[in-house]
């Protein structure tokens, strides 16, 4: 066995994560998780990566709700061979703890939107150095991670552990878990990620999330000590009212309006392309890019909502790209009832897996509307598709489990289910009865 191979065979362990250096193993091969800064993709570099998951993979992407771009299915035989063509892209760290620890989403629109309050790339930028530079940071968990919202159009509704809101040009909010823990000024945004990062590593104990070390000690002592953090922000000035730091998910088809599709942006246009449950084939990601780029964009921008933009666009190309891409089977329309699907890969893509879960989720979607709750199908109990309250259905030995506002780990309040009775407990819900 390659050694730099092993560890990476090991039974999956909670909080890991995959990488480029540290692949990880599913059902149908290695996962090779691509972080592109700022989710910046070229159109050469879409061709490339198109490319590379027909040679080395099976052809299929996923895009995470990290804005990371994964592709699926690469062989072992094939890992050293496709690690070093992304290391002649630019795209390998030094180490795998370091790229592990470069976990930053930014503004998807950063650099077009007019209306942002600031441009969060530089400010990404710097971070991502921060971390890798850093060693003693590379010690925070795997799933640890980073976002810098600009304001602007689209919101950065992202729930994770440190999130810097702009409130206006030179300063931003900081939020801890979810919960505001100060403001800082724009060029002390570094130092007060590090500060609270090693406050965490400090704080921790064995909790792997800053969510939880908030609610076991408040956010005072993770702020302590960090003088560039000032108190005195407000939750109600950071408009924070967004389905990722909120505790339970749903489908907002008002924001889902505002991303895919043609969309003004300042004198220009964007498009938000969708896709169904993340999942990008190579032959997609190419004509995408050939697309996008016929009629003049700029470049692709990943964002964490399952969709990537096509940015920098005349307003009548991003209306004939939008309906080119509709044709070509990405989600284009706020209103289709399968954007409120959330389904992992299920079987036989994860091992742990015991059901197909998106050949079911397309199964209920007719029988769903695109305004209703989230449903989440889950393969197994981890749930790793969706980490937030939904009605949720749980594949088992024997059928599907129910868990009407919960996570896949939760009790469930009915099992045994097959597509029949999930169908009449969808109908039942939108009916406004109980199950």
């Amino acid at each position: 066995m390659i050694e730099s191979v092993r560890p990476m065979v090991e039974s999956l362990r909670k909080g890991w994560c995959p990488g480029a250096l540290a692949p990880m193993l599913s059902g149908d091969g290695f996962i090779f998780r691509l972080r592109l800064t700022n989710g910046v993709l070229s159109f050469e570099r879409a061709r490339i990566f198109a490319e590379l998951a027909g040679r080395f993979g099976n052809g299929a992407f996923d895009l995470s709700a990290r804005a990371n771009l994964q592709m699926r299915g690469v062989a072992v035989v094939k890992i050293e061979a496709l690690q070093e063509e992304l290391r002649e892209l630019g795209l390998l760290d030094d180490d795998a703890r370091a790229e592990a620890v470069r976990n930053v989403v930014g503004s998807p629109l950063a650099g077009f939107d007019a209306s942002a309050l600031l441009d969060a790339r530089p400010l990404v930028v710097a971070l991502e150095s921060l971390l890798t530079r850093e060693k003693a940071l590379h010690d925070l968990p795997p799933k640890f991670g980073f976002a810098i919202d600009g304001g602007g159009a689209l919101p950065l509704d992202v729930a994770t552990d440190i999130v810097f809101v702009a409130q206006a040009p030179d300063r931003l909010a900081v939020l801890l878990g979810g919960v505001v823990a100060g403001e800082v000024a724009r060029e002390n945004l570094g130092a007060a990620a590090e500060g609270l990062a090693r406050n965490f590593l400090t704080l921790r104990g064995e909790d792997r999330r800053m969510a939880a070390v908030v609610k076991r000690l408040g956010v005072a002592p993770l702020i302590e000590n960090i003088p560039v953090i000032a108190s005195g922000a407000k939750q109600s000035t950071c408009q924070l009212a967004s389905s990722g730091l909120r505790g339970s998910a749903h489908n907002d088809v008002a924001a889902h309006s505002k991303i895919l599709g043609a969309q003004p942006c300042g004198a220009g246009a964007f498009v938000g392309a969708g896709l169904l449950f993340g999942r990008l084939e190579a032959g997609a990601l190419e004509a995408l890019a050939q697309e996008a780029e016929a009629r003049g964009a700029i470049e692709l921008r990943l964002t964490p909502w399952r969709a990537i933009l096509a940015v920098g666009l005349a307003p009548d190309a991003a209306q004939d790209l939008a309906a080119r891409l509709a044709g070509l089977g990405f989600l284009i329309d706020a209103r289709d009832s399968r954007l409120a699907f959330t389904a992992c890969p299920g079987a036989p893509a994860c091992p742990s897996a015991r059901g197909d879960t998106r050949a079911l989720a397309l199964a209920l979607a007719p029988f769903w509307s695109a305004d209703g709750r989230r449903i989440h199908v889950s393969g197994c109990i981890k749930g790793c598709a969706l980490h937030a309250p939904a009605l949720t259905f749980v594949a088992e030995q024997d059928g599907y489990a129910l868990v009407e506002n919960g996570l896949a780990r939760d009790e469930p309040s009915a099992r045994g289910l097959d597509l029949a009775a999930m169908r009449n407990a969808l109908i039942s819900l939108s009916e406004g009865t109980r199950v």
